[in-house]
């Protein structure tokens, strides 16, 4: 995991720990690619995540061939099934493709990749820079994203959306605990309200994305003090339908709390 992210997680890397004590009762034997054996439950995702891992670190770079599923269970002292699943998640993730007759060839998640990369790559990028990079990006993003669907919601809001939102910002607590959730479930009511496909397909992808990274970063999700009341006055301005306002009223909420995520970041570089 890069340095800056470590005290955010509430562990190793899932995985890693289990991959260290696969090395120790199976010795530090590897073969040829470099792959190590793996000999604990989950073995697929393991199996993904070495090789995840070594794409994003550059060990294996864009057009590069990975061994077969043979020669990979025979490299990670795994069957073929484990890996065949492991190669099947990495598809999914669009880090690799299958050609038939052809092997599997690495592909260039830069220009290919998609937002269900975020959490792997946060956790397990190998630039520093450029990790930070894509957290700023999706942070920025995000805070456009939910103010725009904000204003589009005080432009389109029915009266039934204005009262669904207005009991989700009454029963928020400031410090549930669960605040991940609570706060989807506001913003999922508030996209809603937009009536705008774009804005809830663009809602859905984002919640994917960031359900994975407050998962393995839980310190990432970031609350500020008083949320309730930035609620109530967001469901007043959709009520009112003064689109500017909530736009407004968002984009100042999240500056802040993205103040609050570059301070945490940088402290934590400075204790690399």
């Amino acid at each position: 995991m890069v340095g800056w992210l470590n005290h955010w997680a509430t562990g190793p890397v899932a995985g890693s720990a289990a991959m260290a004590a696969g090395r120790a009762a199976t010795g530090t034997r590897k073969k040829a690619g470099g792959f190590e054996p793996v000999r604990r439950a989950s073995l697929a995702r393991l199996v993904s995540e070495q090789i995840r891992r070594r794409i994003f670190d550059g060990r294996l770079r864009a057009g590069d061939r990975i061994p077969s599923e043979r020669e990979l269970a025979e490299q990670l002292a795994s069957n073929r099934n484990t890996v065949r699943e492991a190669i099947r998640t990495l598809e999914e993730l669009q880090l690799v493709q299958v050609r038939h007759g052809n092997g599997m060839v690495v592909r260039d998640f830069r220009r290919e990749g998609e937002l269900g990369l975020l959490p792997f790559f946060l956790a397990e990028g190998a630039d520093a820079g450029e990790t930070l990079r894509a957290l700023e990006d999706v942070l920025r993003l995000r805070r456009m994203v939910l103010a725009e669907a904000g204003a589009l919601a005080a432009e389109r809001a029915t009266p039934e959306d204005v009262a669904g939102l207005r009991a989700a910002a009454e029963a928020a607590v400031d410090d549930p605990e669960d605040p991940w959730r609570q706060d989807l479930e506001f913003f999922r009511r508030l996209v809603e309200s937009s009536h705008s496909l774009v804005a809830v397909w663009l809602f859905n992808t984002f919640a994917r994305a960031f359900a994975g990274l407050v998962e393995r970063l839980p310190g990432l999700w970031v609350r500020q003090a008083g949320l309730r009341r930035t609620w109530i006055s967001l469901v007043r301005a959709v009520e009112r339908h003064r689109p500017g306002e909530a736009r407004r009223i968002l984009e100042r909420y999240y500056a802040a709390v993205d103040r609050i995520i570059r301070r945490r970041l940088g402290s934590a570089g400075e204790r690399r």
